[in-house]
């Protein structure tokens, strides 16, 4: 019974104190309301902007994995090491039966991949050729919805077409029913080339991989190259969910092992690192602005305390005990650290919940982001627990802000505060 009371006691003592505290908060009306104006900007500003940062991010791995590399990719270890035409993938038959009967894939596509000259009469590059099943590959690439309103994705009966990007169009000087001249060495080692007629232009928001790249029919290329039909440099696989890239990789690895089985996050590293970068950055970035607005919060309560110092002492002087009175500083400064947060929380969740949809353009610096591969609209993301770990860090800030205020006030006599 008695530690009932006890307990009891000590919950209204504590409500007390926080409904003092709050109204303790409101003395300086003015005071408050820049604080918590610049909390709420603070936690605003640094939520918006790695919100920013993670929608670009996973946007580019988006654009990557959809558009370039898809979530797993097979081939000739001896390929990847020089990409010569030669080294191929022999045993495609029985692998594509084995990837059809796996359940954690939706798609896959046989790619021929070689290195070329690509030329017109003013102008010429050097390019890679994807050749590809054009009907297969829309299952596992997006490129095919890349397209310009003047072209098609293969529609032509006619041999040798070919689908380029609009910046190599811009390079060759070319637009759709150009002719290319393609130079290139073929499965015996003979240098060979082609006509192609331009079918197609697209446009990724990767304009590194838009330059190199150009799309052929595989049956095309494999004849021009002689390269077996049954035979490709890559398969490129996508999965149901690609979070679990990794372990079915490594499942197909111990299957086929005389060939190279790869997931996204080895094949393009710098992706990997991008987006575990994101969660990094948010409590950095947060972890900074919250030290500077800390330092603005002891400021403030340093200065109340000052203010009350008379205060203080009387209601020490008739019996409230130190503890009490650190537990009172101490809910002031979390009650005005959490009071700006969730304002900034709550810009924050209309900011992402507008533009996450209608996105920010930034097409007017587009041009450099494209050529890492972010795209010219941002479409700010922030999970659930982006917001639980910024109210976390609050809290930590916040209490560790109200520690030296408090034990400033603990230090007053009683006596001396009165007579003041």
């Amino acid at each position: 019974m008695k530690q009932t009371i006890k307990k009891t006691g000590f919950s209204i003592v504590s409500k007390t104190i926080v409904k003092i505290a709050w109204k303790n908060i409101w003395r300086q009306k003015l005071r408050s309301s820049i604080v918590l104006s610049a909390f709420a900007i603070g936690i605003f500003g640094g939520l918006a902007s790695v919100g920013s940062m993670k929608g670009m991010t996973f946007d580019l791995v988006d654009n990557a994995l959809n558009n370039e590399i898809a979530h797993i990719q097979i081939h000739n270890p001896k390929y990847l090491d020089n990409n010569e035409v030669q080294y191929t993938i022999k045993e495609t038959n029985a692998l594509k039966n084995e990837l059809s009967e796996d359940s954690k894939i939706e798609s896959f596509s046989m790619r021929t991949k070689v290195f070329g000259m690509a030329s017109t009469a003013t102008k010429a590059t050097g390019i890679m050729l994807n050749g590809i099943d054009p009907k297969i590959e829309t299952k596992v690439s997006e490129i095919y919805q890349k397209l310009d309103s003047n072209s098609t994705w293969f529609e032509s009966s006619k041999k040798n077409r070919i689908i380029i990007s609009s910046k190599l169009a811009e390079t060759l000087h070319a637009k759709v029913k150009s002719k290319i001249v393609v130079t290139f060495q073929d499965y015996n080692g003979n240098l060979t080339g082609a006509t192609f007629k331009v079918e197609g232009i697209y446009k990724t928001q990767n304009s590194m991989f838009d330059e190199q790249n150009v799309f052929v029919d595989r049956n095309d290329l494999n004849q021009i190259l002689s390269i077996p039909h049954n035979e490709a440099h890559e398969i490129a696989i996508k999965l149901k969910d690609y979070l679990q890239s990794g372990e079915e990789a490594e499942h197909l690895q111990k299957k086929w092992t005389s060939l190279k089985i790869e997931p996204w996050f080895i094949l393009s590293p710098y992706l990997k690192m991008s987006a575990d970068m994101t969660d990094f950055m948010l409590l950095i970035f947060m972890t900074i602005i919250l030290t500077a607005l800390g330092f603005a919060i002891v400021n403030t309560m340093l200065m109340a305390i000052l203010e009350r110092k008379k205060e203080l002492g009387m209601i020490m002087a008739i019996g409230m005990n130190r503890y009490k009175v650190f537990q009172m500083i101490m809910w002031e400064t979390l009650l005005l650290a959490l009071s700006g947060s969730l304002i900034g929380i709550v810009i924050t969740l209309a900011f992402t919940s507008y533009f996450g949809v209608h996105g920010i353009d930034i097409s007017a610096v587009g041009e450099g982001f494209a050529s890492a591969g972010y795209g010219s609209v941002i479409y700010p993301v922030l999970s659930q627990s982006d917001y639980l770990q910024m109210v976390a860090l609050v809290i930590v800030a916040g209490f560790i802000a109200s520690i030296f205020p408090a034990v400033r006030a603990l230090k007053m006599k009683p006596a001396e505060a009165v007579r003041q």
